[in-house]
């Protein structure tokens, strides 16, 4: 066990840990890919989703509690596998891969804790740019009475099923044809596993699990220029990739990760033709896969 060969994954906002990363459907695990090429693998579930404790407002009326689960709470967990790691393998560093909101969590995470993040990948990340549709002013997530603010009739958390899922990756998909991007199947397990991640799924109709809302809220935040970390404090080579369909990180929020690693020893940015925000399940996967793998493993630095 080496600082180069330790990686933790971070999951994202409504789904937790081994559905994304480690999908037991022909040969989707990236968990398996990067294990097959010589690393070892981590990942765990923030508090309240998948296997992790659920507080109290998890078993009450979302309306009764504001969100739970906000990004300040969750990178302490993540800092806690992270430090569970480094003394289990008698290491100083792991490298981080972060998804979606797993992105903003880990940057926020080693905007803190450089010293302890060998390299960090964020995968469709959310950072600077205001005028997100989805997630921020004139979203659902706005209190349209007091515009500054976010929604909290949201509740503490929200319900993710499976056709939901379906229609929001559909949705990514510029063309008709949507096994042009991936084939249903792996659309099906996804959500098949995803669902079981959660023992209440099974009483709703249609089945469908409960994701906490904090970080609707932080997003929410970070979409209307009130950021909660800065990219300029870290310190460690930082890949920023994407699909070019995604709807949830725009290029101008990839553009100013790139503008603020002042610091990284090394940066970069890849953006993936012809995939969205699930392109680690679609039929481009075999090239964003190898495109962080050539990172993990290739040079600390680069001139700037």
């Amino acid at each position: 066990f080496t600082d180069d060969n330790i990686v933790l994954f971070v999951h994202g906002a409504t789904f937790p840990a081994t559905p994304d990363f480690d999908l037991q459907f022909k040969d989707y695990s990236w968990a398996d890919y990067m294990v097959n090429h010589g690393y070892v693998v981590y990942m765990f579930d923030k508090r309240n989703y998948g296997g992790s404790t659920r507080e109290k407002a998890m078993e009450e009326p979302a309306a009764n509690n504001k969100p739970v689960s906000r990004s300040y709470q969750v990178i302490r967990d993540l800092g806690a596998v992270v430090d569970h790691i480094a003394k289990k393998h008698h290491v100083s560093k792991v490298t981080l891969i972060g998804w979606s909101w797993g992105a903003m969590t880990s940057g926020y995470y080693t905007s803190l804790h450089s010293e302890k993040v060998r390299k960090l990948v964020l995968y469709a990340p959310l950072y600077s740019y205001t005028k997100h549709t989805n997630l921020g002013a004139g979203s659902g997530l706005q209190d349209k009475r007091n515009p500054g603010s976010f929604n909290y009739s949201l509740g503490a958390y929200r319900l993710g099923s499976g056709e939901a899922n379906q229609k929001r990756w559909d949705g990514e998909i510029p063309v008709a044809d949507k096994t042009q991007y991936r084939e249903q199947a792996v659309v099906d397990a996804f959500n098949a596993a995803a669902l079981a991640t959660d023992p209440t799924s099974n009483t709703r109709n249609p089945p469908a699990l409960r994701a906490p809302n904090g970080v609707l809220e932080d997003s929410f935040y970070q979409a209307t220029g009130r950021p909660l970390w800065n990219a300029g404090s870290i310190f460690v080579p930082t890949l920023v990739i994407a699909g070019e369909d995604d709807t949830w990180s725009f290029p101008e929020d990839r553009e100013g990760l790139m503008r603020d690693l002042t610091n990284a020893p090394l940066k970069k940015s890849v953006l993936i033709p012809h995939a969205t925000h699930f392109v680690l399940f679609e039929k481009q996967r075999g090239v964003f896969f190898q495109e962080i793998l050539d990172f993990l493993k290739g040079s600390h630095t680069a001139s700037r």
